[in-house]
């Protein structure tokens, strides 16, 4: 079947400086195993030039959100956006079908008729690599994980609410953490993530340098340990698991805060059940020397005490968290886990060729 249809589209930012290119190449499109369409973006326009067998309605092609032009034209807005990490208004998309040679048909559409899909306050704080933000462009189960994950990181940056901020990075995590481990049960996949870190610790650079300077007294209080531990090893019968828990993790900051608060509150458990002299070796040990592990206070903040605040917050254990009258102790505490989750997904995201 020839592709004799050819489509031009282009976006043009509100942006008058000089222009510089940002990427060119080409990008498999969704329903094609074997042809792809020419990309050019720069910071103040996209080009897309693409072939089709099909006539597709100009007027249909944002409605119809299965459009392979459509997908192709959010990929484009994704990669510009991630790559330049700030806002740029859209001014117009004008999109061509040509043939022989020939314009046929000619659609222009204004700031009107659109939705921006970012807003002015959208900012980027953390870089993403070119070679691995450009996985996002394949048609592969790789690539459209980071295609949805970084759509996700995006919108968070728009928002100003907290709550609603770590809800969209949640979801780019969950898309990211069910990739790399290739399972949809969320304990197996943030148990496989966690030892995934552990046999890559080099990719956790943004993420552990925002752990890096907590003090043993910010970490207890910046997030609820009481609430944490008694929700996740609420019965007697949890304690081995309770202490298996405690034999993962060897950073001192974490071993402190066990033993300030009598191992997690659970040291009556855990020597009715003969445990007591094995976890509180292993604390005092870690604490005596002192051992320092920021990739082990990203992982127990992120795939255990966050999953805990997710479960609550996404099960409707409580009231929204965006229904409140001023800014309170848990807006506090989701504005600090936002703060480690979202270096994190970049973390991961960067680290997309080893995985």
């Amino acid at each position: 079947m020839t592709r004799n249809n050819i489509y031009k589209i282009k976006i043009l930012f509100d942006l008058s400086i000089r222009t510089r290119t940002i990427y060119v190449g080409q990008v498999p499109y969704f329903g094609s195993a074997s042809f792809s369409d020419d990309f050019i973006i720069y910071n103040e326009k996209i080009e897309i030039e693409a072939r089709r067998s099909a006539i597709i309605p100009l007027d249909n092609i944002f409605y119809n959100h299965f459009s392979s032009l459509y997908n192709q034209i959010l990929k484009s807005l994704l990669f510009y956006y991630a790559s330049t990490q700030k806002f740029a208004k859209i001014k117009s998309i004008s999109i061509s079908r040509a043939r022989s040679q020939k314009i046929l048909e000619e659609k222009i559409f204004n700031d009107n008729q659109f939705n921006q899909v970012l807003d002015s306050s959208f900012k980027l704080n953390y870089q993403i690599d070119q070679p691995r933000l450009q996985e996002l462009f394949n048609e592969t189960p790789k690539g459209q994980t980071t295609l949805i994950a970084v759509s996700y990181l995006l919108i968070a940056n728009t928002t100003q609410n907290e709550s609603d901020k770590f809800e969209k990075l949640w979801k780019s995590f969950n898309k990211l953490y069910t990739h790399i481990a290739g399972d949809n049960k969320d304990f197996k996949c943030l148990k496989f993530l966690k030892q995934f870190v552990i046999d890559n610790p080099n990719i956790l650079t943004l993420s552990a340098n925002k752990v890096t300077t907590l003090t043993t007294n910010k970490l207890r209080n910046s997030i609820r340990w009481r609430g944490m531990l008694l929700d996740n090893y609420d019965t007697e019968a949890k304690t081995e698991s309770f202490k298996d828990f405690v034999i993962r993790y060897s950073d001192k900051r974490i071993m402190e805060i066990l033993l300030e608060t009598k191992y997690g509150y659970r040291e009556t458990f855990l020597k009715n059940k003969d445990f007591f002299a094995l976890v509180d070796a292993h604390i005092q040990n870690a604490i005596g020397t002192n051992t320092i592990n920021d990739n082990e206070v990203v992982s127990l903040l992120t795939g255990k005490y966050m999953y805990f605040v997710r479960n609550k917050t996404f099960h409707g254990e409580k009231i929204d968290s965006s229904f409140r009258l001023s800014v309170n102790k848990e807006d506090n505490e989701l504005k600090f886990l936002n703060s480690i989750l979202e270096p994190y997904l970049i973390d991961l995201i960067n680290a997309n060729d080893i995985y």
